[in-house]
């Protein structure tokens, strides 16, 4: 079947020396997101809405829940 087949064709690749998943590099640590978004955080403490907080700092509505999940509602 396909997931047999996916598994072993991966297994055969990582063995040959792939490398499976994103590239090194491709998401920013957590501390270069708090010093990016620091606007946004020092907002969303605030308890500014949502929407508010994306119109003020020119930043996606998508992005300022993101930060919030991750920073704010610990």
């Amino acid at each position: 079947n396909i997931e047999y087949r996916l598994r072993s064709g991966l297994k055969v690749y990582r063995e040959a020396g792939g490398r499976v998943g994103r590239k090194p590099g491709s998401v920013k640590p957590k501390e270069k997101k708090e010093k990016e978004y620091a606007e946004v955080i020092k907002l969303l403490i605030k308890k500014y809405p949502l929407r508010m907080v994306a119109k003020l700092t020119s930043t996606s509505l998508s992005t300022v829940q993101r930060v919030k999940k991750e920073f704010v509602d610990v």
